[in-house]
């Protein structure tokens, strides 16, 4: 049963709102204050909240602030009940989070009516965000079942050959089989150090609030080194694709998680080589501004439509994935994004369709104060 907590001061006036939710089936828990009310809101849990704005101690915005701020309360539907039908009022409460506002003095079908209709697009809201959830899992669910059914296909179809003509193998044949598991061995370790962090993100392990504890400093030159390695690695085997780094001041104290905050500009290094062209070249750059260090990963591929962009760095999503045969789940830019993020950085994105992509990189700097 739908539940409704109702916060009024006015005796009478809540009991008759209590009688007419109750008669229209819901069930309904009151509160005659605001305390009591934030208090019954954490307890309860409810479908929905009606409340007065005017009340003794803490007034409906203080109450609506209180559950904006709560992450568990924060998603209830919040309709204020007043005599305040002025602008600015209702400006107020919007401003807080408020969805919807009902007048004093209301009638009881005006009330239902307004409860039934915030509820009704509340589980719409909900049914299309547990769609999108369930599609998202059936698509993940697919991608990861493909990444890691190929490699291992490919590992095992080789090593099935290679032990039936094990003796009548010539030296370069033997060593091109071996290439191959080399490279199917490296997607594998791709997919699960992406896997990892995708946990870490999600569970919380991995978020801005444990860089003070549990960060270390370290010198910008040095995470670069290695994820230029790394993401040489990850590259879908290019070596004809040149890194050209322009000298710039790197030898900058970075507070992060090294591991993370590599793999992070791994990613970027991977994704412009593999979208370069053939024999092409990707350039790193860099600059200090302020408290901050910049650096950028420019390629000469074939760039991307701002649409692309977006998909790109939000979701797992890969640009003409059929049309440039790439591997991979397309969850890169995605995991950049989202570790750059949390050590306090930016990542931004300029491209232009035919004519290459530049990813720019802002890191706050440790000055010699820590700060």
């Amino acid at each position: 049963m739908t539940k409704i907590l109702v916060i009024e001061d006015e005796q009478t006036l809540r009991e008759d709102v209590v009688e007419a939710l109750n008669i229209s089936a819901f069930e309904v828990v009151a509160a005659p204050n605001g305390e009591m009310g934030l208090l019954l809101a954490r307890e309860q849990s409810p479908d929905l909240i009606l409340c007065d704005i005017r009340m003794p101690g803490m007034d409906g915005f203080n109450v609506l602030q209180r559950l904006r701020d709560d992450s568990v309360t924060a998603p209830i539907p919040f309709i204020f009940m007043t005599a305040q039908g002025d602008r600015e009022s209702m400006r107020s409460g919007m401003r807080l989070g408020a969805d919807d506002f009902i007048s004093k003095p209301f009638s009881i079908e005006e009330l239902v009516q307004a409860v039934e209709a915030r509820l009704s697009r509340r589980n719409a809201f909900v049914r299309e965000a547990e769609s999108k959830l369930e599609a998202a899992k059936l698509r993940l669910t697919r991608l990861v079942t493909h990444e890691l059914k190929t490699p291992l296909i490919s590992m095992n179809t080789i090593l099935d050959v290679v032990s039936r003509r094990m003796g009548q193998l010539k030296p370069e044949e033997l060593q091109e089989f071996v290439a191959s598991i080399d490279v199917g061995g490296r997607r594998l370790n791709h997919l699960v150090e992406q896997m990892t962090l995708v946990t870490q993100l999600e569970s919380g392990l991995l978020q801005r609030a444990t860089l003070a504890q549990r960060g270390s400093i370290h010198v910008l030159s040095q995470i670069l080194n290695g994820a230029v390695t790394q993401g040489q690695r990850f590259a879908n085997n290019r070596p004809d694709v040149q890194l050209k780094a322009e000298p710039f001041d790197a030898e900058m104290n970075i507070l992060c998680h090294l591991q993370p905050l590599r793999h992070a500009f791994a990613e970027l290094f991977a994704n412009a080589i593999n979208f370069s062209p053939e024999s092409g070249q990707v350039a790193i750059n860099g600059w200090r501004s302020g408290r901050a260090i910049w650096v950028t990963i420019s390629d000469q591929g074939v760039g991307m439509t701002r649409q692309q962009i977006e998909e790109a760095a939000h979701s797992w999503s890969q640009v003409d994935r059929e049309k440039n045969e790439q591997q991979g789940m397309g969850m890169g830019l995605m995991l950049a994004h989202r570790i750059i993020t949390l050590h306090g950085g930016i990542l931004e994105l300029g491209s232009e369709v035919g004519k290459g992509t530049q990813v720019q990189v802002g890191l706050p700097v440790m000055t010699q104060s820590g700060a």
